[in-house]
């Protein structure tokens, strides 16, 4: 008999704390169906934030923190977390700190689309890929394979898609996801600028893939996003096309 899924959300922090509150608050509020732990290792945050998360831990809404006294950055405080999960969990749910949860079956809906592999709410283009502010994985998976540390913020993510779904595994995402959940962005300040493994070429961050690509599950919405950039960008360029004629004239 198949075990029931066991979803262990890894999630970090550094300083934000109202974003922190936010996203604690609802997702206990507002996840149903789903059996899971939080995990949650916070980056040598500010004072406010550091009590913050005590606090949860303390009423029972974190059910394992871990205080680092250095900003882990992305990749290795995730592998962190891992860890620290449950040895029974099927699987982990990278979770930002700057999320709000909206709809309570935000996660079942990943988990009853979820073939072996990742499963995503946002997507990135060039190259297409699923974003990392609320990623479902296998844990098997993520065991095996673990972020790599050498790109310490979110080519590691992308790095890992690309060896999954060379592998053979699936990747997929929802390009649109705000009826499930709201990523506010940049909660955590620029710390990513100093990040080692940023500097990757385009050539090399496609070779990851090896000409595969992530599905789409909701292809309108990204259909309709792309074609409203192409009239953007053609927008934008009518002025100088404007000007190159009549200087022909």
């Amino acid at each position: 008999m198949q075990q029931p899924p066991f979803v262990s959300i890894l999630m970090l922090t550094h300083n934000a704390p109202d974003l922190v509150r936010i996203t604690i608050d609802t997702l206990r509020a507002k996840t149903d169906g789903v059996t899971y732990e939080l995990v949650v290792v916070d980056n040598a945050s500010d004072p406010e934030t550091v009590e913050l998360v005590k606090a949860y831990e303390a009423s029972g809404d974190i059910d394992t923190l871990i205080l680092s006294e250095r900003n882990t950055l992305f990749a290795e405080g995730n592998n962190i977390a891992a860890r620290a999960a449950a040895s029974q969990a099927t699987h982990f749910c990278l979770l930002n700190s700057d999320i709000e949860i909206r709809q309570a079956d935000w996660l079942s809906t990943l988990l009853a689309r979820h073939t072996s592999g990742v499963t995503a709410f946002g997507m990135q283009q060039d190259p297409l890929r699923v974003d990392g502010y609320c990623l479902l994985i296998d844990a098997p998976l993520y065991r095996a394979e673990e972020l790599d540390e050498s790109h310490q913020w979110w080519w590691s993510v992308t790095k890992l898609q690309g060896n999954l779904l060379t592998a053979g595994h699936s990747v997929q995402g929802f390009f649109e996801h705000e009826t499930y959940l709201h990523h506010f962005g940049g909660g955590s300040g620029d710390a990513f600028k100093s990040a080692q493994g940023m500097n990757v070429t385009r050539d090399e961050v496609y070779g990851w893939f090896h000409g595969h690509k992530p599905r789409i599950l909701d292809p309108w919405p990204f259909k309709a996003k792309m074609a409203l950039t192409k009239i953007q960008r053609k927008l934008r360029n009518a002025p100088r096309r404007i000007f190159r004629l009549l200087k022909r004239q």
